[in-house]
This record gives structure tokens, sequence and C-alpha cells, in this order.
């Protein structure tokens, strides 16, 4: 799986903080020894940034880290200044959705609950137009196309022996809203079919006789990653921006939703199965 800067900033980021914490410095004595605004080294520790290794360099020494800490630490700081694929689409895409597709793009494992549309990474081509021509945001062709190309090439993490676990739960809704028209909806719910058939992922309908449940204030993402040193991530997307929930409690509470909306969905083949008759009633 390729490696995502994304995650490697996050990564630095909390361990400069445990570093500065532990040597009992404040962020304003730390970014004076380094050289830098106490504003820049407070976006560094947020994540928000990246940081020159020169900068890295000289807080690890203003911290006492010991040796092995310093090398490991310069090795995913190295890694963090590198680029990934969207960075070729910065200006075509907000940079919250950037930072997701970082987050993404080393997922050991997805857990997505979709409340009114599909999630983009089943999304065809023609449901992905479907989806930006009709959103609030007015773009021009050319802007949708490179959306959409963004989309398409996110879902290549589904291929390949290091492809995430993909468990998604979708609200009736999603199978039965006709983005796109009829045509476009019945394809798309072919492709759902199709890709339920890969080991490695698993599809959920959440039936409307449910009622209310624990997805109904609104669609979110679980990311989880091998590495304990990568706690999961909480993706929530607002019409407002996107929303990255830090703390346990936010998370733990996520996962348990995420958990409860799997027990009242209907199983996996039964979900195939009304997936099929939604698309046989399109014809």
């Amino acid at each position: 799986m390729a490696t995502s800067p994304t995650l490697r900033r996050r990564r630095l980021a909390r361990e400069l903080i445990r570093l500065r914490e532990a040597a009992g410095l404040t962020i304003e004595q730390s970014a004076n020894s380094a050289g830098i605004s106490m504003s820049h080294l407070s976006r560094v520790e947020r994540a928000h940034v990246g940081v020159r290794l020169p900068v890295v360099k000289v807080l690890l020494s203003t911290y006492g880290a010991d040796a092995e800490t310093v090398t490991y630490l310069i090795a995913v700081a190295r890694e963090a200044s590198q680029r990934g694929w969207w960075h070729q689409y910065v200006g075509s895409i907000p940079e919250q959705y950037a930072t997701y597709i970082g987050f993404e793009a080393e997922a050991s494992q997805v857990w997505s609950f979709d409340a009114s549309t599909m999630p983009g990474l089943l999304q065809t081509e023609a449901y992905a137009r479907a989806m930006f021509q009709g959103g609030a945001a007015r773009f021009p062709e050319q802007e949708i196309s490179r959306r959409v190309e963004v989309r398409l090439q996110r879902q290549a993490i589904l291929a390949g022996a290091d492809a995430p676990n993909l468990w998604i739960v979708m609200d009736e809704a999603v199978i039965r809203r006709q983005v796109g028209g009829p045509d476009t909806l019945r394809d798309q719910l072919d492709r759902i079919v199709e890709i339920a058939a890969q080991p490695h992922i698993d599809i959920q309908v959440l039936p409307f006789a449910v009622g209310a449940h624990p997805g109904t204030p609104g669609s979110f993402i679980v990311l989880s990653y091998t590495e304990p040193a990568d706690p999961p991530v909480v993706y929530i997307e607002t019409m407002a921006g996107d929303l990255y929930p830090e703390r346990q409690d936010d998370i733990t509470g996520a996962i348990l939703a995420f958990d409860r909306l799997r027990a009242m969905a209907l199983s996996p083949e039964d979900s195939i199965g009304l997936i099929r008759r939604a698309a046989r009633e399109l014809k």
C-alpha cells in the first residue's frame, strides 16, 4: 500500500507534541528554539502544514530525543514531505477533501455509512458526474471532469493484495434515489452487485422499515490502520465543511454507531438480493 504523506504528517505531529510536553516546554519556547513562529509550530502540531527537515532536527534536539527516536522521526518527516497523487488536483478539490484522500490511501479498513448517495469508492463515472452536476456548487464541465477523475482514481485502492477491507452500510434511500436517472442508477446498482462479490468487500442495506437508527444524523466514515501509531480517523462531510473529530469519545461513538448499524441492516446476502430487485424495477 502506498505511503500516505497525510498520515505521516499526523504521526509526526503527535510525536512532536509528546516530546515537547515530556521536555516541559511551551509552544512559544519550542518555536523560538527552532527559529519559526509560534503560529507555524501550532499548525505543525495540528498536522495542518508540513515542516522542513532542518526544523524537525532542531526540535528533536531541543526536546532531547534519543538517537532511535531521531532516526525514526526523520524518516517519518521525509515521507510526510512527499506528494501524493492527489496533489496534482490542488485547486480542483478542497483542501479538506485532499486531506481525506490522504487518510484513505493507507487505511487497512474502511467503514462507511451512507445516508443518501453512493459512497465515492463505489460510484460509476456516470453516477459521479451526475452527483457533481446536481450539487450545491455549480462547476464548469471541465472542473466536473477533473473531480470525477479524482473520484475514480480513489477507487484504485480497492484492487491488489493490499486493498483495505471495505464495509459499507447504506440507507435504502441510496438504492432508490435516481441520481442521473433510472439508467444511471441501474448501472450503478449492477456495479454494486458485481463489486460485492469480492472477498474484502461487504455491503449491507438498512431498510426503510428499520425506522430511526444511529445514522439518522448523516453519513460518516471510520478509517483504521495496521500501525498502532496511527489511531482511527473519523470523517464527517457537512455543508459547512469536513469534520475530523479527534476526541476519543467521538471516535469510539462513531465505531459503536457503525456496529449498531451493521446489526440493524439486512445481511450482506439479503442486501444484494434487495439491490438486484431494485435494479430490475428500473428496467
